[in-house]
């Protein structure tokens, strides 16, 4: 196989920006994937299955100084019944995630879809956005890979469990900002809709 030119970069697998400071991809990453991270301007790496990154990848944080949390290593749970992963592991990553002192960071797991298409699909949740639209966006990544079990622990997942830090970012204040109007402007129309109904 030929070899890439040095300046070659190429985008990393299952990449996508989840929101403002905040990134997605597979945690396997080649080392002209690993040069377009460097774009990115990372401060945190949060690793949500229990394999470790590749050495490539790890020397890579470490060089660059960049925070590890490897929440797979620290959560990870055997006999879940159902469950793909366990809710301290879910619940831990949105904190970790929601804490703009940690960004801009990046989500990865083995194959940036199962752990990190769940984490992802529970913030959502925590956004506010509709069932339908989580689920889209869960199966756009996971193509063939996606299972039910992950879909349904999204819908399951009890969001009150999540602490939210004191240093959320602009875009997760301003999205509830939205909604709390959103259901102020809905309570309004159904009570005025009723006291007419009642005169």
């Amino acid at each position: 196989m030929k070899e890439l030119p040095e300046y070659f970069v190429e985008v990393p697998e299952a990449f996508a920006i989840v929101d403002e400071g905040v990134y997605r991809c597979s945690g396997v990453l080649t080392s002209s994937q690993i040069k377009y991270l460097d774009t990115l301007g990372l401060k945190t790496v949060i690793i949500l299955s229990v394999e470790g990154p590749s050495r490539a990848f790890s020397q890579y944080v470490k060089k660059r100084g960049i925070q590890k949390i490897h929440l797979g290593m620290t959560r990870w749970q055997s006999n879940l019944g159902w469950k793909p992963v366990s809710e301290e592991l879910i619940k831990e990553g949105l904190e970790s995630v929601l804490n703009r002192e940690n960004h801009p960071l990046l989500i990865v797991c083995s194959s940036g879809v199962r752990e990190t298409g769940t984490l992802v699909g529970c913030l959502r949740k925590l956004q506010h956005w509709n069932f339908n639209s989580i689920v889209y966006e869960y199966r756009s990544f996971a193509g063939g890979k996606g299972k039910y079990t992950q879909e349904l622990f999204i819908e399951l997942f009890d969001t009150d469990l999540v602490t939210l830090p004191p240093t959320l970012p602009s875009w997760f204040v301003e999205g509830q900002e939205m909604w709390q109007e959103e259901q102020r402007q809905r309570f309004e129309q159904l009570h005025n809709s009723g006291v007419r109904q009642t005169t």
